[in-house]
């Protein structure tokens, strides 16, 4: 009997072993994975410079991203895929809150034209307003899921993450502080 209750609590201590070393992996790669329920700063963090990068958009003229704005306003790429309902959901929000912030909304995605057809007409996007471009994408580090950067009118990459829900969204748009608008509003009224 003694025998069998020690073996029984060996056999007890060898699996909670395993259990804790199973449960440090899992916290583990949960550490090294990045954030995904929100926005997070750049390695770099605020002020870093954005990547400069030129693409055509749809409609055929040649875009800079990233470095300063020709126009002075702070630019919002949203990451897009077609097909994808998220991406959609995302796409109305952008549209809401920028029309509000006065920034420069730009939608990135890859493949061929005729996926984002339906994407395009039922959110009244312009041609001159998309890019299609793997590099682009990889650039800006964008992943499976929609997702989103802020570039000041300086050039600076405020924030990017993750944006399936409206608050994270809210979330990334809140790097743009009361100092980046009022900047804004003097140019938009200083005379010419």
């Amino acid at each position: 009997m003694l025998i069998a209750s020690l073996f029984l609590l060996w056999v007890i201590v060898i699996l909670l072993a395993v259990a804790v070393v199973a449960l440090a992996r899992q916290v583990r790669s949960l550490q090294d994975r990045p954030a995904s329920t929100g926005t997070h700063r750049t390695a770099r963090g605020r002020g870093g410079i954005a990547p400069i990068v030129s693409a055509p958009t749809l409609a055929g003229d040649m875009l800079t991203i990233g470095g300063p704005s020709a126009d002075g306003r702070a630019m919002l790429l949203l990451f897009i895929r077609p097909g994808c309902a998220a991406s959609r959901s995302a796409i109305r929000d952008a549209l809401a809150l920028t029309d509000r912030k006065r920034l420069r909304l730009l939608f990135l995605g890859e493949g061929r034209v005729e996926e984002y057809g339906d994407l395009l007409r039922q959110h009244r996007i312009r041609e001159t307003d998309i890019i299609l471009n793997a590099e682009v994408l990889g650039d800006y580090r964008a992943g499976d899921r929609p997702s989103a950067a802020l570039i000041d009118a300086r050039g600076r990459l405020l924030a990017r993450g993750v944006v399936e829900e409206r608050a994270q969204l809210d979330a990334l748009l809140a790097h743009i502080g009361p100092h980046d608008e009022a900047e804004e509003v003097e140019r938009i009224g200083a005379p010419s």
